[in-house]
């Protein structure tokens, strides 16, 4: 098993901002960002909730660089409202 089926509990590839379904099947595969974490997992952001990131943040799509601090920044409020579990 590698580092992104131990992320992805039965396979599971959520949006990191909408949780929406982004694994192989699903209507936002083909349109999802995929991001390598610095740990070396893979974080997913589905089209719409990127271009919404983009738009919030008053630019046009965001680099990865971005994406990858958001997916860390996310990572962490999780760990702190659910007590890290």
């Amino acid at each position: 098993m590698g580092k992104d089926e131990a992320a992805s509990p039965a396979g599971r590839e959520p949006c990191l901002s909408c949780g929406e379904e982004t694994a192989t099947g699903s209507v936002l595969y083909s349109s999802r960002r995929v991001v390598h974490r610095e740990d070396g997992t893979r974080t997913y952001l589905c089209e719409l909730c990127g271009e919404q990131l983009a738009a919030k943040h008053h630019k046009g799509r965001l680099s990865d660089d971005e994406v990858r601090s958001l997916a860390n920044n996310w990572s962490a409020a999780v760990n702190a409202w659910t007590g890290g579990h």
